[in-house]
């Protein structure tokens, strides 16, 4: 019997589909801008479960384009905020916290269970990043990602038998954690072709001072984007592309 709040939802999904979602666990790590807005997509289409992994708390400057960021989050850890605001739209919603975030050590702990991973974790956190792919790949498991160029967006989806995180970014797949410290996503990595206002000068600068330009459009339309082919994908419907192929609306 499907509950009222996702009756509309049949017709494009049907009864049995919107079972599979019930029945789905879909691991998310970063909860602030792409995995906010996706975590909120997902509990409004009727995922069962969710696994949310933050370390950091929300701040003032994260109120214009992150989802459960307001005046009365701040101080608050991203992960717990998110919690309850997505407990306020399903209370049934089943959800498991990771307050340290993703590391190497806890990884495999973080994706038992997943049938979907979403790696949102912050750019600068690369070498976490790294550590969630290669936990992956052993549990058989798609990770998808996004990332808000302006008015636009890029997702791209690493399938567990294609091409590595590493390979794709052009580092040593046997390269430790510890020495990916200071290391990036290279930004020709997600975009064919950047904004104009993010020239070669500006990127260099906002990578010294680990503050990238957002805004709230580009960090919604990521999750939109990426929550349609995750859930396509979970139901069979639609393979996404894969690394090294991707997705990019630009609108600028």
């Amino acid at each position: 019997m499907i509950k009222d709040q996702f009756s509309r939802n049949l017709g494009i999904m049907s009864e049995a589909e919107v079972q599979q979602l019930h029945d789905s666990t879909v691991a998310i790590a970063g909860c602030g801008c792409i995995g906010g807005f996706s975590a909120e997509l997902l509990a409004r289409m009727g995922v069962g479960r969710l696994i949310l992994a933050d370390p950091d708390v929300f701040d003032v400057s994260n109120i214009n384009r992150q989802c459960a960021a307001t005046h009365l989050s701040v101080g608050l850890k991203k992960a717990e905020a998110l919690k309850s605001h997505l407990l306020a739209i399903n209370p049934e919603l089943k959800i498991d916290c990771y307050l340290d975030g993703v590391t190497a050590e806890n990884a495999n702990a973080f994706l038992e269970g997943a049938d979907y991973v979403i790696d949102a974790i912050d750019y600068f956190a690369f070498p976490e990043s790294v550590a969630l792919h290669r936990a992956a790949r052993p549990k058989n498991l798609f990770i998808t990602t996004a990332v808000a160029l302006g008015f636009g967006t890029s997702v791209m989806t690493f399938s567990p038998t294609g091409m590595k995180l590493e390979e794709y970014v052009g580092i040593p797949e046997d390269i430790t954690i510890e020495a990916l410290k200071g290391h990036t996503f290279p930004p020709s990595g997600y975009s064919k072709s950047l904004p104009a206002y993010a020239t070669e000068e500006k990127i260099t600068e906002w990578i010294l001072n680990e503050t990238i330009p957002t805004i709230s459009v580009g960090q919604a339309l990521g999750p939109g984007v990426l929550v349609s082919k995750l859930v396509l994908h979970l139901l069979g419907r639609k393979q996404p592309d894969i690394v090294p192929e991707f997705f990019q609306l630009h609108l600028e």
